[in-house]
């Protein structure tokens, strides 16, 4: 597939649909989301609005199994996320999270060729050369080319974020979930 090739306006498109049935999300017994149906389409940009401690993050980090619902189902074109195997459901679906993370000592180029996981056959796979293009091509897209070889660390914040971006868009996804994705960044 093509993937569109702008950040500008938040153009990404969704190539698949995903449906939220039933759901219900929270943590241990903290239920934040209670029976929540919910359909993304397919190539739109959707926005989720609501006050600071809503549920926004929690619905979005269960959309993408790094939680488990409390009850109900995720399901990716008519698929159950859960039952989706994980290397598959990673070259499918990238989060952003938050305040991603990065280790401590790892350049920009690293953190997005991290992007890259899925689609080798094992996590450290030498790089291909289809690796390098999408990891350049990441990089210029967020305008971070000329950091690629300074450490995470040395960033500022929004650098940090574009950073993030830059990885969550090496992984070539056909749905990217972005938690807040433009929080640090300038206008």
């Amino acid at each position: 597939y093509e993937m569109q090739r702008s950040l500008v306006g938040s153009e990404m498109c969704i190539r698949d649909r995903l449906t939220a049935r039933h759901l219900k999300a929270g943590y241990d017994k903290n239920v934040i989301i209670e029976d929540m149906n919910l359909t993304v389409p397919a190539h739109k940009v959707t926005a989720l609005i609501g006050a600071n401690g809503c549920g926004k993050s929690t619905l979005l980090k269960t959309l993408c199994r790094i939680q488990p619902p409390l009850g109900g189902e995720v399901l990716l074109d008519g698929r159950s996320i859960f039952a989706e195997d994980s290397r598959q459901l990673a070259k499918k679906l990238a989060i952003l999270p938050q305040n991603p993370q990065a280790p401590a000592g790892l350049t920009v180029r690293e953190l997005v060729n991290y992007g890259r996981a899925p689609h080798r056959a094992r996590f450290f796979a030498r790089t291909t050369q289809e690796d390098r293009r999408m990891v350049d091509w990441a990089l210029q897209e967020t305008d971070m080319t000329a950091f690629a070889d300074r450490p995470i660390e040395a960033l500022s914040g929004g650098q940090r974020q574009r950073a993030g971006i830059a990885r969550a868009l090496a992984v070539e996804p056909r749905l990217l979930i972005c938690d807040e994705a433009v929080s640090a960044l300038d206008v």
